[in-house]
This record gives structure tokens, C-alpha cells and sequence, in this order.
């Protein structure tokens, strides 16, 4: 498979902060493995205290474990980037789940979320390296609105394969999927 064909594996799931990213994922795991797809890698579920963000936690799609991730209370030997701070576990549990269902080879990964972090690169930034230039299968990133021309840019990814949560029903989207395992399937 060409570098082009690859990179064109790649979907991103956008929207604004705190608008539904997430949710919306979830929703479109389920679309997917009804039609008998596989799907791995993980969500970022968000914690809310008073209204506001005040966490992260990081859940394996296939096995439902979690960890925290991130929160807005400091926190012994986590790393502080921004107004939270970060649990390196998670990130080198998130790895490992990347690499072990991997060897399942899955129809989809999912990657939640590709934010500032990775454009600084730290955070996901390593494992979203490997698998833009790997032949793995479609891949989601969520991102945020504001980044996605950034991310776009850095991982040279098609404009056509945007899905804005506000725009695309998530049926659509299983579809527009859907047909991109298939083709992955048939090159």
C-alpha cells in the first residue's frame, strides 16, 4: 500500500470542546460492530465538576478497562501541560492497546483524542506516528475544531475525509466507513 493510500485511511472526527466527540464515537463503535466489523483502541471519556471539564479517563473499546488519565487536581508524578494534569500510565497503557489489538488485526482504530499535546509532540504524538506510516487499518482521530487544519497539515490528511459531528449523521458515517474498510479489504 502507497503512503497516499494509507494516509487516506485516516478519518477525523471533529467538533467543537465539549461538543460531543466522544458521544458521538461511542454511537458510531456501535454502528460499526453491528455490521460485523471489528473496532479497537480507546475513548477519552470526559469528567465534569461544577460544569466544567475537571477529567479524563482513558477505556479500552474491546475490553471496557479504564484509567484515569488526566485531571484538573495535581496530582504526585503525573505531568502538568496546560490546567491539567496527566497520568503517564495512561499513555503507555494506551501504547500497549494500540499494539496488542493490533495483532487482531482490527477493521478500525480509534484514537480519542489528537489535541494540543500531540501537535507539541508528546501525548499521543509517537503512536499516531506509527500508525500514519504503517499500513494499519482506517483509523478515527477525534480532534478539536480548532486544531483540525493543524492536524490535518502535520499528518497530511485528505480535507474528504472530515467528519464534523454538527454536519454527519452517524449513520453516514458508519457508511462512509464502512466503504473504506471494504476498499481497505480489496487492495
Amino acid at each position: 500500500m502507497s503512503d497516499a493510500e494509507q494516509q487516506q485511511s485516516i478519518f477525523l472526527i471533529t467538533g467543537n470542546i465539549q461538543g460531543g466527540k466522544t458521544s458521538y464515537l461511542s454511537e458510531l463503535i456501535e454502528l460499526l460492530r453491528k455490521r460485523s466489523l471489528s473496532v479497537s483502541g480507546f475513548l477519552a471519556p470526559g469528567s465534569f465538576e461544577s460544569g466544567k471539564r475537571s477529567g479524563f479517563r482513558l477505556k479500552n473499546i474491546v475490553s471496557g478497562e479504564e484509567l484515569a488519565m488526566a485531571s484538573t487536581i495535581e496530582t504526585d508524578t503525573w505531568i502538568k501541560y496546560r490546567r491539567f494534569w496527566f497520568n503517564p500510565d495512561a499513555f503507555t497503557l494506551g501504547r500497549e492497546w494500540i499494539c496488542e489489538s493490533l495483532k487482531a488485526n482490527p477493521d478500525v482504530i480509534v484514537i480519542d483524542e489528537v489535541g494540543p499535546m500531540e501537535m507539541d509532540v508528546s501525548g499521543w504524538s509517537e503512536t499516531l506516528e506509527f500508525l500514519n506510516s504503517s499500513s494499519i487499518p482506517v483509523q478515527l482521530w477525534s480532534v478539536r475544531e480548532s486544531l483540525i487544519g493543524e492536524v490535518m497539515e502535520h499528518w497530511s490528511i485528505s480535507s474528504d475525509h472530515i467528519i464534523h459531528i454538527d454536519n454527519e449523521e452517524v449513520q453516514k458515517a458508519a457508511n462512509l466507513i464502512s466503504r473504506a474498510v471494504e476498499r481497505n479489504r480489496n487492495s
